[in-house]
């Protein structure tokens, strides 16, 4: 019992070091902060895998941030307050977004035993959220997707933007926050912009083109932002 609660720990400490290191772990850095063989490391990795979504590249292993799950434990009327924020949401974009969708529908599931009617009212939320009427877009999409994962990894983009006269322009983009806009059913996202070393706003809209910047450069928030 004691050799199974010992390996139980492992692999959560696995976890929580590939959590923490977004750029991932060498095998032999694995093992020797886990302390352990790096057999045995690679006998915890191929076990963690079957859990979580790992990565591997080389000798190099990570989580797959935008697959793995996190364990939230939420109250009633936490889950409506995020409910709340969902519907404000759908309600300033025209936007098909599946994610929104999901968070709903997995909210509503897990509310089902202890408040079936709320339950209720949040899958069929997140139907209406993934009603076809809404409009697919999947540079949109693309465009939210990768500034999210860019602003979780504190990293920074190059995105191809569309001016209001036409023309495309290139820039290096930090993200340090994205919210709906009420006027025009969009999202702004505002960041640091190279050129010209600044704090701008950008429609996603308008935003043609993205991806992360290559080799990585990463950014910190300014604590008066």
């Amino acid at each position: 019992m004691e050799r199974s609660s010992s390996k139980a720990e492992r692999l959560l400490q696995l976890e929580q070091l590939l959590v923490a290191f977004p750029e991932g772990l060498r095998k032999a850095e694995i093992a020797r902060r886990l302390g352990v063989h790096r057999a045995t490391a690679g006998r915890y990795i191929e076990e963690l895998s079957r859990r979580i979504p790992i990565w591997q590249d080389g000798n190099l292993f990570g989580i797959e941030r935008d697959n793995y799950l996190t364990h939230v434990r939420l109250t009633m009327h936490e889950s409506m307050a995020l409910h709340l924020a969902a519907r404000l949401m759908a309600t300033r974009t025209d936007k098909h977004n599946p994610h929104a969708a999901s968070a709903l529908r997995k909210l509503g599931y897990a509310l089902r035993r202890i408040a079936p009617l709320i339950s209720q009212h949040l899958l069929t939320s997140a139907e209406v959220m993934d009603d076809q009427a809404r409009r697919h877009d999947p540079v949109y999409l693309e465009v939210l997707e990768t500034l999210t994962r860019a602003w979780s990894q504190g990293r920074m983009v190059h995105l191809w933007h569309r001016h209001e006269s036409g023309r495309v322009y290139e820039y290096d983009f930090a993200p340090y926050f994205i919210e709906p806009y009420a006027v025009g059913q969009t999202a702004h996202v505002i960041g640091w912009r190279e050129p010209p070393g600044a704090v701008r706003t950008f429609k996603l809209e308008r935003i043609q083109r993205i991806e992360l910047v290559v080799p990585t450069r990463t950014y910190t928030i300014p604590e008066d932002f």
